[in-house]
């Protein structure tokens, strides 16, 4: 049997969310939005609180996944 806890792979969750959140932030997601206009009004409002709330959010995880948390 092996040692993996399931519950560890909770971490996966706030890891990928901070990842995704910090490259809409960036512009880097999407490559081709649909309404470019909207996505940079969200960019202005959320963009510079995403940038400090996305590594937070991936230290977490990482934590979790390590079983730290």
């Amino acid at each position: 049997m092996s040692n993996w806890n399931i519950g560890n792979l909770q971490g996966l969750i706030p890891l990928l969310g901070g990842i995704y959140g910090y490259l809409l932030a960036n512009g880097t997601l999407p490559h081709k939005p649909k309404d470019p206009e909207k996505m940079a009004l969200w960019r202005r409002k959320f963009g510079p609180m995403m940038k400090i709330i996305g590594p937070i959010l991936v230290i977490f995880g990482i934590l979790l996944l390590l079983g730290v948390l």
